[in-house]
């Protein structure tokens, strides 16, 4: 199994810092990353959000790329729908050379209305941008010249130069709608899943699988992604206590946009409460808890990866790192050392 952390760069008014230092912070924790042993850091992208959740995940990853070596470096997820798929292109190929071929694109076709209010783009165009977007940016990945002519890109003969390293670099889709997960499959992409949920994981670990077979391809040749957040201290409680005001503010963000979008939900916010259960998801505890948690998910869903958010938004980065260390020392050769399903 493939271990990474994911990187949000975001800076909740409650606990808001200098901006420089934020992004300082960030980098530094994929140094971290990378020295802790693990294989991925992930960035992940949203717009016009209060906390400044990070807009622009290519120049991070180019950052991250010139501080490390080995490390892989992937996008959880880019919002296909508000980039210009050939500029990506240029901008992918820049990041893959940098990084001596580390890089993996995860894409996704978001769902804020605020997002596609403030970019001018008609909602209702979100799969159709997204679909399109990937077949011009596979295209343009390639380093040969091409044409293409769609509903919204007409490129008449040309060609992405540099080329990336990477022939192909890696795609992943990101998605819950049985559409989504059923496209990722028919074009060959990754699965990264968005819930820490074994039910609703496992479902749609399901419509992938089938619609892998249905084009004549195997789930054991492609990649799946689990996702959760989570805090590690030899003191559980103290990993609670620690996490539990960060956990809340991330999911219940990001349940409000779920449920604004008319998305699927998981946990909707209640009312604040000292001792409020953590969401589902949510991981906090000692490395042994953590990993049963985690143990528990994989006998339910057959992911090849697992990625975790650690350095949670308004966090101390000095609790994270800790906890970063922790995983890495306990919790991930433990979950490297399960066979794969």
């Amino acid at each position: 199994m493939r271990v990474g952390t994911i990187i949000g760069f975001q800076n909740p008014p409650r606990w808001r810092t200098d901006w420089a230092e934020l992004y300082t912070q960030g980098l530094d924790f994929a140094v971290a990353a990378e020295g802790a042993g693990l294989d991925e850091v992930w960035l992940t992208e949203h717009h016009f959000a209060e906390d400044g959740y990070c807009p622009a995940l290519m120049p991070v990853a180019a950052a991250i790329a010139a501080r490390t070596t080995r490390i892989r470096i992937g996008t959880k997820v880019l919002l296909m729908p508000f980039h210009n798929p050939l500029r990506l292109a240029e901008d992918a190929a820049v990041v893959d050379l940098i990084s001596g071929g580390r890089l993996d694109v995860g894409i996704a076709a978001g769902y804020r209305q605020e997002e596609f209010a403030g970019f001018g783009v008609d909602r209702r165009e979100r799969a159709a941008r997204t679909r399109e977007g990937i077949e011009v940016l596979e295209r343009a990945l390639s380093g040969e010249p091409f044409s293409y002519k769609g509903r919204f890109h007409s490129i008449d003969a040309v060609q992405v130069t540099p080329p990336p390293v990477q022939q192909p670099v890696p795609i992943w889709v990101g998605g819950r709608s049985h559409k989504s997960l059923q496209r990722a499959a028919a074009a060959g992409h990754h699965l990264q899943l968005a819930d820490f949920d074994p039910e609703l994981c496992a479902a749609d670990v399901a419509i992938y699988s089938a619609a892998l077979e249905e084009a004549g391809r195997e789930l054991e040749d492609h990649k799946v992604a689990a996702v959760a957040s989570l805090l590690v201290d030899e003191d559980g409680d103290r990993a609670r206590s620690d996490a539990a005001p960060h956990l809340h503010y991330q999911q219940d963000q990001y349940q409000r946009w779920f449920a604004a979008a008319g998305d699927r939900t998981t946990d909707m916010p209640a009312a604040s409460a000292a001792d409020r259960p953590l969401p589902p998801g949510c991981l906090a505890g000692t490395p042994e808890q953590v990993l049963a948690a985690i143990a528990a998910m994989y006998e339910r869903v057959p992911f090849t990866h697992f990625s975790f958010w650690t350095l949670l938004p308004g966090l101390d980065p000095a609790i994270a790192r800790r906890s970063l260390e922790l995983f890495a020392e306990r919790v991930m050769p433990e979950l490297k050392a399960l066979p794969r399903r």
